[in-house]
């Protein structure tokens, strides 16, 4: 930063070390919609897709982009809070994980089993047949490391250490 910048009191503006995506569905247009929280002073677009397998692909190449533009970050982590339908303090919220195929998802709280599927839409509408979660009553997390992000983040990479 320059001298003048200083003392003018432009400062660089940062992303922060947590974007967190809030991924929900656009009831009016009938697709997908995200929208950006962070720590610190720059976030991505807000943006649109057709499904929710594509809306997170998005969020993750917009913020792969960004900090792509800046010095590393090592600490840097994409937060995917996905809100298929309302929530409500209380109500079961999932988070995600790579599993041997697909995506698993535990409830943080324990109150309803673990649930999968082979995409994200398949472990979305897995919470209609677990008893206790509702179809229309939960959340989803996913964090991701930012360095780890790629244009195509929501297809899960093969775990060789798995058996």
């Amino acid at each position: 930063m320059s001298k003048w910048r200083r003392l003018l009191g432009i400062t660089e503006r940062l992303p922060g070390n947590l974007l967190t995506a809030i991924v929900g569905p656009d009831k009016k247009r009938g697709n997908w919609e995200v929208t950006w929280i962070g720590d610190g002073g720059v976030e991505p677009k807000d943006l649109r897709a057709a499904t929710l397998t594509e809306a997170v692909d998005q969020a993750a190449a917009a913020v792969a982009d960004l900090y792509a533009r800046y010095p590393p970050n090592p600490d840097a982590e994409l937060q995917l809070a996905i809100y298929p339908w309302h929530y409500h303090v209380g109500d079961p919220m999932y988070d995600i994980s790579i599993g041997s195929d697909g995506f698993d998802a535990h409830d943080l709280q324990d109150q309803v089993p673990p649930i999968e599927g082979a995409t994200l839409e398949d472990l979305v509408a897995a919470t209609e047949y677990t008893p206790g979660s509702g179809i229309d009553h939960c959340m989803f997390r996913w964090i991701r490391p930012a360095e780890s992000l790629t244009r195509d983040a929501s297809t899960p990479e093969p775990d060789d250490s798995l058996p």
